[in-house]
């Protein structure tokens, strides 16, 4: 009978530091609106959002500023500055809105994660899905 209640107090153990693991390593990928805004903050994050100049894809690279307005400098795949455009940004219940004006889509990245070195998310274009999105953090 003690070897039975030996077992089952191991085994209770082992299940509560399980749970207490996962609960940990989950809770890691939600992060908070102010957790987004300063990891993105000063940064310039680089990657496809579908842009094109001349006909040509481009690459963004956004540098997030603290007045809620972003620089986009894009370039050609291969090299060579294609245009720079002004982007208004906010963060909102875990989704990165991106809004370029009128003549542009706008676009939100939700469920953004940011890492020390990507950021990640559902990518939407005028609130159509695109797909899963990675950006590189540049500095």
């Amino acid at each position: 009978m003690l070897e039975i209640k030996r077992k089952t107090k191991i085994n209770f153990y082992l299940l509560s530091m399980m749970l207490a693991l996962i609960i940990t390593l989950t809770s890691c990928e939600n992060q908070n609106d102010n957790e987004i805004y300063d990891a993105l903050i000063g940064r310039t994050w680089v990657g496809d959002l579908g842009f094109t100049f001349d006909n040509y894809a481009v690459e963004s690279g956004i540098t997030f500023r603290g007045n809620d307005f972003a620089v986009d400098e894009q370039y050609y795949f291969g090299g060579g500055r294609a245009t720079t455009l002004d982007v208004r940004w906010w963060i909102s219940h875990g989704n990165l809105y991106l809004d370029y004006g009128s003549y542009l889509p706008f676009l939100e990245i939700r469920n953004i994660y940011v890492g020390y070195s990507y950021l990640d998310g559902d990518f939407y274009s005028d609130g159509r899905y695109i797909g899963r999105i990675q950006m590189d953090r540049d500095n």
